[in-house]
């Protein structure tokens, strides 16, 4: 994906052709990032990557005022469980 980071509604389509073509390439574990923001979107890039990396929406998080640490370890939690799901 090119331009920036960031919180996305949704992941772009390709997502999964081109972690197929980038796995032809290398031996290395794939990691997948830019724009993951919600748990479901966790869970549909962790079918084909190794790793799913989540930071803007964990920002976004913390910069609220109230009870952010809950939100925080809520959130988390959400993701743990999908990619649970994703490894089933």
């Amino acid at each position: 994906m090119t331009g920036v980071t960031g919180a996305r509604e949704s992941i772009p389509t390709e997502i999964k052709s081109f972690v197929e073509r980038v796995r032809k390439a290398t031996t290395l574990p794939l990691c997948v990032g830019f724009g993951v923001s919600t748990p479901e979107q966790a869970r549909e890039i962790a079918r084909s990557a190794d790793g799913v990396i989540v930071g803007s929406r964990l920002i976004q998080l913390m910069e609220e005022k109230d009870n952010w640490a809950a939100r925080v370890g809520e959130f988390t939690g959400e993701l743990r469980k999908a990619l649970n799901e994703a490894a089933a």
